[in-house]
């Protein structure tokens, strides 16, 4: 400005400048509201064609996904999509509930996709699959109570919780029949009723059931005894929706491997979940549940040798014992018979001998009378013979004793005694007494490695001896 002009056009000069200033900041003004006008236009059209999807899967399904105290849903899974809705520039909600109510809602097209669940042939009939995101081990659980228990009969017989509808509940029926299901509608409620007590052994994925676990204050209560499966958690949207499955196909590609690494890292190797003392921990269980195994196994082993051991001897007396009589068989009194024979043993007595007019007693009086005489003849006899004698029927009325050790006026007083006992004693059935007699050969050995049969035939010979004589006696001679 010339400082020489006169002081009133200097003035208005000023004045014009002034104004000029003033229409250019107005100008200003109305183009950046006219541009932020039309960048708010662009956003607000922007969201209205950005894409949503409702996102279905449990609200107790820790790590994968839950409800956290605030209402609001956390996860893995959650995670997962989330990072899917930022990469692909959509819009993502979620509808957590109940795992069944999960299934129903994307088979009704209430949700757009599941957020992530094993594949089945069921499934399959309802759900269209995507590649697998996550891997999961689901294993059975047995309670601190159960520890030793042998895991194969319990899968017979036992209690075991799954969640409804579940692929663990299906897994359960189809490979154990047998075993009895209790049904919870999430796995939050399965393991409230675990650590109650109500139930002793559950199935759950492993990553689940030690994030409950070692956020409780009781996370040695329940421990893995059988893994059952492993498999790939895979999103999944209603049978059909082929153009919805590529797109997601798709957009899962632009996740990068590192953010999903980072993701899983956050929830599955997190110190809460997986304690820096569990490693340890864990092969010191197995060591444990090892020993115990094979202590049980041992102890049935024993068992089962004991019981094989009591079945032997019992087969080998009932191969060997006379129904009944109950004293020795005419195969087993041969062999033992032969045994004594071959021992090179001097000093053997053998007695044989059977009841005179046997068949009038079977013919009078009938079977039943003479085999209730045989039986209460042979209790006579068993009362006058020393612990070591060997006492056998040897025919249907025949009868053999052997005895070793005894002089020859010992086994001629034995031959005796067994002899008169017969004769002395009365056999009283259905108020009618029988008198019996016996004949009776006895013979006496000093030689060794004698033949048994031809002590048999010499035995025999004399009985046939006391028969002519008039029965009721016994003929004795010393070899």
């Amino acid at each position: 400005m010339d400082l020489n002009l006169p002081l009133c056009r200097r003035l208005r000069h000023i004045c014009l400048v002034k104004k000029s200033l003033f229409f250019f900041a107005i100008f200003y003004y109305l183009l950046a509201t006219c541009s932020s006008a039309s960048e708010n236009d662009q956003d607000i059209k922007n969201t209205k064609h950005k894409k949503q999807l409702i996102i279905a899967n449990s609200k107790a399904w820790k790590p994968f996904s839950y409800i956290d105290t605030n209402g609001e849903a956390q996860g893995l899974l959650i995670d997962i999509w989330k990072e899917y809705a930022r990469v692909n520039d959509v819009d993502v909600s979620f509808l957590l509930t109940d795992w069944n109510d999960s299934l129903q809602a994307v088979k009704a097209k209430e949700a757009n996709v599941h957020a992530g669940l094993l594949w089945s042939e069921h499934r399959e009939t309802y759900l269209d699959f995507l590649p697998g995101i996550v891997k999961i081990d689901t294993q059975l659980f047995f309670s601190s109570k159960l520890l030793g228990t042998d895991v194969r009969n319990y899968l017979e017989s036992g209690r075991v919780g799954v969640v409804f509808a579940g692929y663990e509940e299906t897994y359960m029926m189809k490979h154990y029949p047998k075993v009895k299901l209790i049904a919870f509608d999430n796995n939050e409620l399965m393991l409230k009723s675990a650590f109650s007590g109500e139930i002793h052994a559950f199935v759950a994925d492993f990553q689940v059931a030690n994030f409950y676990l070692y956020t409780s204050q009781r996370p040695n209560q329940f421990s893995p005894v059988k893994h059952l499966y492993s498999g790939l958690i895979r999103p999944a949207v209603a049978e059909g929706q082929n153009r919805l499955r590529l797109e997601l196909q798709h957009g899962f590609k632009q996740i990068s491997a590192v953010d999903l690494e980072r993701i899983q890292r956050k929830w599955i190797h997190v110190e809460t979940v997986y304690p820096k003392y569990l490693l340890p921990m864990f092969f010191a269980l197995i060591l444990l549940l090892t020993a115990a195994y094979i202590f049980h196994l041992r102890r049935a082993v024993a068992h089962r040798t004991h019981e094989l051991h009591q079945l032997n001897r019992e087969l080998q007396r009932l191969a060997s014992i006379d129904a009944m009589t109950n004293i020795y068989n005419r195969r087993y009194f041969i062999e033992l018979l032969q045994q004594a024979c071959d021992d090179n043993q001097t000093g053997l007595s053998l007695l044989l001998f059977d009841i005179d007019r046997f068949k009038s007693i079977n013919d009078n009086f009938g079977h039943s009378v003479g085999d209730f005489i045989i039986c209460a003849m042979v209790k006579t006899i068993k009362r006058q013979l020393p612990p070591e004698a060997v006492f056998g029927r040897i025919g249907g009325e025949e009868f053999c004793i052997f005895i070793q050790g005894l002089t020859p006026e010992q086994s001629q007083e034995l031959a005796k005694r067994v002899q008169s006992s017969v004769t002395s004693s009365h056999y009283c059935q259905n108020n009618i007494r029988h008198a019996v007699s016996i004949s009776l050969g006895a013979v006496y050995c000093e030689e060794a490695n004698i033949d048994h049969q031809f002590l048999i035939n010499q035995a025999d010979h004399l009985m046939y001896i006391a028969k002519s004589m008039g029965r009721d006696c016994y003929q004795f001679n010393k070899l």
